[in-house]
């Protein structure tokens, strides 16, 4: 049978008293059996389909592919997309300074990171980190020409002293919690503010006068939480004296000793050029020679001061040594202070 044959007869016989009414197992083999006589298949009643495992395992792929795995890939992608698209986002603040629109979400990344620190010590080393980039941005602010530069430096500025204020708090707190812990941490938190120290005087020549007083601030934040780590470092050599704390403090000395003998060097050699200057005038200011008597005295009388130092920490006696070249520090950044006053009044006297 064609078919159109086929069609043909299934149109004539849609009415048929076998299509309709009782469809009981009897009445459907009675039906079927008679649709086969007349297209010429064979007649059969029917039987109960059973299925193999193969078409179980069929089935279930099915089901897994179409309707749990494709949902799936579905919501996958777009979760991908999204945390790409936040990543990307992240990155690309990065290199942000205070005032841009991805600046925020710097910081907020930074703050998760403090979040899901668990110890102190991570905490301290992150903040140390961010302290960092507050000067990388203060360095790349003070290196454009951007509006508001100002309100920028103070802003990135003001981060600074937070991120070095945390780092104190930190350090603090892993001293009294675990004091062996603290004095690696110590060291290397006076590490960064020793690079800390250095960029900021990279930036402050470029800084306008009214941001000077910020920077002056940043500069003794940094100065402060080095004392502080030194401290803890002295403190834990003094109760468990180790090899890696001594060394510490051998370079921390020396660097400090250098520090100072090339600051006393350099405020000599500007002390005899502003002799010079004034030798050439008729007339003086009189006050000119009494400041420049003051500065050399604190520049100069340091001779006896060093050397007590020098032997206070040959001997062991590494807080005491410290504490000598700090009244030294004091002295000389006095001496300089009355030396820039003095090339600025005769600068703007001439």
């Amino acid at each position: 049978m064609t078919t159109r044959e086929l069609e043909k007869f299934l149109r004539s016989h849609k009415n048929a008293p076998e299509f309709g009414g009782d469809y009981s197992d009897e009445r459907m083999d009675l039906v079927w059996n008679k649709i086969s006589a007349k297209i010429g298949m064979e007649s059969s009643e029917r039987r109960p389909v059973s299925l193999t495992a193969k078409d179980y395992v069929d089935y279930f792929s099915w089901q897994m592919s179409n309707v749990w795995l494709k949902p799936l890939s579905v919501g996958f992608s777009a979760v991908m997309l999204i945390f790409g698209s936040w990543v990307a986002t992240v990155n690309a603040s990065f290199d942000s300074v205070p005032g841009d629109v991805l600046y925020p979400v710097k910081l907020a990344t930074e703050h998760a990171q403090i979040t899901l620190s668990t110890s102190g010590e991570q905490r301290a080393k992150l903040h140390a980190e961010f302290a960092g980039r507050r000067l990388d941005e203060l360095n790349a602010i003070t290196s454009s020409n951007a509006d508001g530069m100002d309100e920028k430096v103070k802003a990135a500025v003001d981060g600074f002293k937070l991120e070095i204020a945390s780092v104190n708090d930190e350090l603090m707190n892993v001293q009294n919690s675990d004091p062996g812990q603290a004095a690696a941490l110590a060291i290397v938190v006076g590490q960064k503010t020793d690079e800390f120290q250095a960029t900021i005087a990279q930036s402050e020549p470029q800084v306008s006068d009214a941001n000077k007083g910020d920077v002056a601030g940043a500069v003794a934040a940094a100065q402060d939480s080095g004392a502080q780590a030194l401290n803890t470092i002295v403190t834990s050599n003094e109760t468990n004296e180790q090899p890696v704390t001594t060394e510490s403090l051998q370079k921390s000395f020396q660097a400090k000793l250098k520090d100072l003998n090339t600051r006393i060097a350099l405020s000599i050699g500007r002390l005899a050029v502003i002799d010079g200057v004034l030798a050439k005038r008729t007339t003086v200011d009189p006050t000119f020679a009494d400041r420049i008597k003051d500065a050399k005295s604190d520049a100069n009388a340091h001779e006896d001061e060093i050397q007590k130092a020098m032997e206070a920490f040959a001997s062991g006696g590494f807080r005491k040594s410290f504490d000598l070249l700090a009244e030294i520090d004091t002295d000389v950044t006095h001496s300089e202070d009355i030396i820039t006053e003095l090339e600025i009044d005769i600068t703007t006297g001439a």
